[in-house]
């Protein structure tokens, strides 16, 4: 194994280590079953590891593992057949005591943000959830930096709008 490759695993180690919770909240608030976020997060993990082991180019492992997580949340939803739960019935869904609170979150924010178009949606989550760096989300999305903040700006003020709207409703 060369030198870059064992430097490579050594700071994907490190990665793993001080960012696991992180990368796990990081697929729940996309996938919101705790159970398969945490196989997918394990099962990117393990191929992560496969790839830098063979990798001999120098790559940034962060940007990578969160590419690679945020990738495969993205075909949990092509390959998965889903069981549609209307979100007034999100609350009797069986949730242990200990992920209640993260659940609940989960509901309420998805509840908006649903409303918003994809590329917005994802940059509010990865700019409140994942408190990425407007630089780093535009690196993960491949997109000028100037086009995550633009887009996040849009969002925000939509978010504003509908929840405004909905004060003056009741």
């Amino acid at each position: 194994m060369s030198e870059e490759t064992e430097q490579l695993l050594k700071e994907f180690e490190r990665i793993v280590a001080g960012q696991q919770d992180w990368l796990f909240r990081f697929a729940y608030m996309r996938i919101g079953i705790r159970e398969d976020a945490e196989d997918l997060v394990q099962e990117v993990l393990l191929s992560v590891f496969k790839r830098l082991q063979e990798k001999t180019q120098t790559l940034k492992v962060e940007q990578y593992l969160i590419r690679a997580i945020s990738n495969a949340c993205i075909d949990y939803f092509r390959k998965k057949t889903l069981k549609v739960v209307m979100l007034d019935k999100a609350k009797e869904v069986a949730v242990s005591e200990s992920d209640r609170q993260i659940h609940e979150e989960f509901v309420r924010v998805n509840r908006l943000l649903d409303l918003l178009p994809t590329e917005q949606k994802e940059i509010v989550r990865l700019k409140c959830y994942d408190d990425l760096t407007f630089r780093q989300i535009a690196e993960l999305q491949d997109i000028p930096e100037a086009t995550a903040k633009s887009r996040y700006r849009y969002a925000i003020q939509h978010l504003q709008q509908m929840i405004n709207k909905k004060g003056e409703q009741r």
